[in-house]
């Protein structure tokens, strides 16, 4: 009912976003890289302002400043969207691949993940600006500069700011016009630990007990639990040892990376697991299974699946039959659901291989069209919230 209506405005933008979005992705703003982070906030700062939005940066150790910006409303919602800015390329990514546009889709480093999104945010809140649309009690929009490995820094800032709201909405990319999130995976951490017994490997390598050779027994025991549990991963993702090579190896390690969309699940991953540890294959060999608890999983609560419904009646203003779907991945939505927060993600705009330099793309003509979607949502929150009716923007 109301996208349609703010499609036209955010057209008119295309070409000062695209415009700004080439300034960002020319600048490297990999995790920890500081000076081109704080580079990019400080825009970000500036083109809120313009709009009417207050700022304000949060410094983070180690990786820069974050930035939030806030406008009060006369309605009662209080919305939170989220974008980071940080990208997973090491320094030199932007010279090696600046930002270019050839048959339809822009190219760069974090093009799609996620400055497009971030940027397609603030073109949104500037529509409803535009139009004069007030009925919110607050929209807030945080830019965050470590999501991609975990947001430890600004994670007590997410926290904090998930208690004054009431719904958020994380603006990560989607692979369709049609798709948006409405459940991710948690996820656990774990090292397993192999101590064996050193021994020459020449001379008398019977005495020894390789650790390499028990954990690789184990490393096979964890990949078969992939077939043994239907939707939940285990994903060994890097391994060490002792590094001498004429010694029988007394020490490996491996990490291992399980995912799954319900807490009891994670629960029967970590059993298994403990299992595999407390077994053996090779006589007098030793093993410690460390967990860390990650992200929880973002599970699609009865108010989350009303949140799709508004998303779906709001996709059908624009011709798009939105599905909510579950993904593996995580976002900074797995700890706003964990803070209590009702949330939306998967909201930004259209494009593919991400976390691949030479692959990475957005369509541009997605930003528009969900960008539209985007204002349209929070417009028909915001006044089912205040007044339990809907109206159109020319009434």
């Amino acid at each position: 009912m109301y996208a349609q209506c703010y499609l036209p405005i955010i057209q008119t933008y295309q070409s000062e976003l695209l415009e700004r979005l080439q300034l960002l992705i020319n600048i490297d703003s990999g995790t920890g890289q500081v000076e081109g982070v704080n580079k990019i906030i400080t825009l970000l700062e500036q083109w809120a302002g313009a709009i009417g939005y207050t700022t304000r940066q949060y410094p983070t150790d180690n990786f820069g400043n974050n930035l939030v910006i806030r406008r009060e409303g006369r309605g009662k919602l209080r919305l939170l969207l989220v974008g980071h800015i940080d990208t997973v390329y090491p320094a030199g990514a932007a010279q090696r691949r600046p930002f270019y546009i050839s048959e339809g889709l822009a190219y760069g480093p974090g093009v799609i993940d996620m400055k497009s999104g971030a940027l397609m945010g603030l073109y949104t809140l500037k529509a409803l600006q535009e139009v004069g649309f007030e009925e919110y009690g607050t929209l807030t929009m945080v830019f965050n500069n470590d999501e991609e490995v975990g947001s430890p820094g600004s994670s007590p800032l997410l926290r904090e700011l998930a208690r004054e709201a009431d719904i958020g909405l994380v603006l990560e990319p989607s692979r369709s016009l049609e798709f948006i999130t409405k459940a991710r995976k948690g996820a656990d951490k774990y090292i397993l630990e192999i101590t064996g017994i050193p021994a020459h490997s020449g001379a008398e390598p019977h005495k020894g007990r390789s650790a390499v050779i028990e954990l690789a027994h184990k490393m096979i025991a964890v990949h078969h639990l992939n077939s043994m549990f239907p939707g939940i991963t285990f994903n060994i993702t890097r391994i060490s040892s002792s590094e001498l090579l004429n010694v029988v190896p007394d020490s490996a390690r491996c990490h291992i990376s399980v995912r799954a969309f319900d807490e009891r699940s994670l629960n029967l991953a970590f059993n298994a697991l403990e299992q595999i540890a407390a077994g053996h294959s090779i006589p007098d060999t030793h093993s410690r299974l460390i967990r860390t608890r990650g992200r929880q999983p973002y599970v699609a609560t009865p108010h989350i699946l009303r949140l799709v419904e508004a998303a779906q009646q709001e996709g059908s203003d624009l011709g798009i039959a939105v599905v909510g779907e579950g993904k593996g991945g995580l976002s900074d939505a797995n700890l706003l659901v964990e803070a209590g927060v009702p949330t939306l993600d998967s909201l930004g705009p259209i494009g593919g291989g991400m976390h691949d330099l030479n692959r990475e793309f957005l369509r541009i003509d997605s930003l528009p069209t969900r960008g539209a979607m985007l204002a349209g949502l929070i417009h028909r929150l915001c006044l089912s919230e205040s007044t339990g009716e809907n109206r159109s923007l020319d009434q």
